[in-house]
């Protein structure tokens, strides 16, 4: 059975390394297109936003031990390969991050799950319900979840077909009862909306991450990759909570834009410098030919 891996926080509200790890193989490798990496890079990495490298190579065992991961032995040397199922799952929180990127196109049209699980199936039903919310649905009663952005459905109707649950879910698509007048962003699109979402909950998120990282600048590339690894993780980490509904169903003082023009700048500011200090991490550890008989 697929379940995301654990991303918890630590007490002190900032990444636990199993996270920041997540994180890491997502925004470096996966991102990359790549499905393997030199195990000192990541501990490394690790070590730059402030996780110990004891603490480092705990998380990656854990993730080996639960099947996330698997090792490749190089001479002296490790690398870490992501397996498939890790693979599709960073490709699609990759995903999830473009489309909070954007304005979710909207028709009027709105995505609809029906799923009855059966008592005996808790657990999975669980996975399912944790990746509905991170892929931008909300509730409207035991069994009946909606959303206004179509572009989870595929990694959703995916998973609960790997998780064995296909026969106790329906997709639909609906379309709430027009208002005379209301065209697109109608009162009854809006109340179905405050059904099914607490926006007031998701504010203090934009709030938080706009007050972290509205002034956040890089020094250097090795600061660039610290900060572009906490900004993807902070980012990440809103799409629990809010939907990333369109524009014309939300308050006009909306700060998820800010936030995500925020995200989209800083990201561009300091992704290359990012990118030349993972290189410098990940090469190949072991000595050349001309090394070996020096």
């Amino acid at each position: 059975m697929t379940t995301a891996p654990r991303t918890r926080r630590r007490s002190d509200g900032s990444p636990s390394a199993r996270t920041l790890l997540l994180t890491v193989l997502g925004e470096y490798v996966g991102y990359a297109g790549a499905d393997r990496v030199w195990s000192a890079a990541v501990v490394d990495a690790l070590r730059a936003c402030g996780v110990e490298e004891t603490a480092a190579r705990r998380a990656i065992t854990r993730l080996t031990h639960e099947g996330w991961l698997t090792t490749e032995p190089a001479g002296r040397f490790t690398r870490l390969v992501m397996t498939p199922r890790l693979v599709r799952l960073l490709a699609s929180w990759t995903a999830r991050l473009r489309r909070a990127m954007e304005e979710t196109p909207w028709d009027g049209t709105w995505q609809q799950l029906l799923m009855r699980v059966p008592a005996t199936a808790r657990t999975e039903r669980a996975a399912v319900e944790e990746q509905l919310a991170f892929q931008g649905f909300g509730t409207l009663g035991q069994g009946v979840w909606i959303a206004a952005d179509a572009g989870g459905i595929g990694a959703l109707r995916e998973l609960v077909e790997e998780l064995g649950l296909g026969a106790h879910a329906m997709w639909l698509t609906c379309r709430a009862e027009s208002v005379p007048g209301g065209g697109a962003g109608s009162a009854a699109d809006r109340a179905l909306a405050a059904q099914a979402w607490d926006l007031d909950a998701v504010r203090p998120l934009h709030a938080d991450f706009l007050a972290r990282y509205g002034g956040a600048r890089a020094e250097g590339d090795e600061e660039a990759f610290v900060l572009r690894t906490r900004l993807v993780h902070a980012w990440r980490l809103t799409f629990d909570k809010d939907p990333r509904l369109p524009g014309v169903l939300l308050p006009p003082d909306w700060l998820g834009h800010e936030a995500a023009e925020l995200f989209v700048r800083t990201w561009l500011d300091c992704h290359e410098a990012a990118d030349r200090w993972w290189a410098r991490l990940d090469r190949d550890p072991r000595p050349t030919a001309a090394q070996r008989t020096a």
